[in-house]
């Protein structure tokens, strides 16, 4: 399958609302995994250092061992890396002294890898990451990342969504955004740009890398990138717009609302759907979010966000990224 018959079968799949059946596909030219389909979370937060903070990670590392149904096999602390069993596995790698040493910045993964292999260059579907900065860390808030696959949307669909909104909750995000996405490898040069066409015909794709918007706000906690299937802001990002019950009223029945204690989450449909720009479909109720939250939204991007083909302006193309569901952009 070349990228213009995976094209063609995702607006398929996009139309007949079958993008669970993306889960199983990837796009492997030269018999090299580019990437995998499935359901990307992050969540961007202060207070790192703090045991509390560091305790709710922890708590929601093993949550996703459970959710990921023990695929999870490896564990990488501060890039010392371990072989794991079983959630006890997880919880005694980062139940110790130096995880919860405020002064110190800590950094860790659990992810499957193929049982023979040290390394592997290919996404899985199985993926954590987090990084929750020590006092004096200049390189940014905390954040963290993780992956699902799109059939555990169908399996327990009340337990994807509660867990998201449950994270949002205890790490105290001031930002949360999940949706359908590209699974890269980490270090995969190039993957992005040969993934130009999805991201320029399918609005509802996210793009979620964990690092770039965290290093370009460093340490502010008053914007947001863009929306997606979920979207969380916090009490004080909310109270901009004009706070909860604003909110229920310009958004109506269209939008599902997950208040918690210190936030709300934005869910705006029942699955995650991707929308068609060659058929003029753009994601009604994505928009209807982005409208709502877009003075949130952060604009001074000094460098590109997303990477694109030689002959695409990046810094352009990012621009229309996040602006993507906002009326008039295509």
């Amino acid at each position: 399958m070349d990228i213009d018959e995976l094209i063609t079968t995702m607006a398929i799949l996009e139309e007949r609302g079958e993008l669970e059946k993306l889960d199983e596909i990837g796009l492997p030219p030269g018999n090299v995994i580019q990437w995998l389909f499935g359901l990307t979370s992050g969540f961007y937060f202060a207070d790192g250092e703090t045991r509390r903070t560091r305790q709710a990670m922890l708590d929601l590392a093993l949550r996703y061992y459970d959710l990921a149904e023990g695929n999870t096999n490896l564990l990488s602390f501060n890039e010392r890396v371990r072989r794991i069993s079983s959630r006890e596995d997880v919880a005694q790698y980062l139940s110790q002294d130096e995880y919860f040493d405020e002064a110190e910045t800590a950094s860790f993964y659990i992810r499957h890898m193929p049982k023979q292999a040290l390394r592997s260059a290919n996404p899985v579907r199985d993926y954590l990451t987090a990084l929750l900065p020590g006092i004096g860390y200049r390189g940014g808030n905390g954040r963290v990342m993780y992956q699902t696959r799109l059939s555990e949307l169908s399996r327990n669909p009340t337990g994807v969504v509660r867990l998201f909104v449950d994270a949002c909750r205890d790490l105290r995000v001031f930002y949360a955004v999940s949706g359908m996405s590209l699974f890269f490898y980490s270090y995969a040069a190039g993957a992005t740009e040969r993934a130009y066409p999805l991201f320029r015909r399918f609005p509802g794709l996210l793009y979620e890398d964990g690092i770039r918007f965290g290093l370009i706000i460093s340490q502010r906690t008053d914007v947001i990138r863009d929306v997606n299937w979920l979207t969380a802001v916090n009490d004080e990002l909310l109270a901009r717009v004009g706070g909860l019950e604003k909110a229920r009223e310009v958004l109506a029945d269209e939008i599902v609302l997950h208040p918690y204690e210190g936030g709300v989450v934005f869910q705006a449909s029942q699955r995650p759907v991707l929308g068609d720009l060659n058929k003029g479909r753009v994601p009604a109720a994505y928009r209807a979010v982005n409208d709502f939250l877009k003075p949130l939204r952060y604009e001074a991007w000094d460098y590109p966000y997303l990477q694109a083909p030689h002959d695409v302006d990046e810094m352009e193309y990012t621009q229309w990224w996040t602006r993507r569901f906002d009326d008039g952009e295509r």
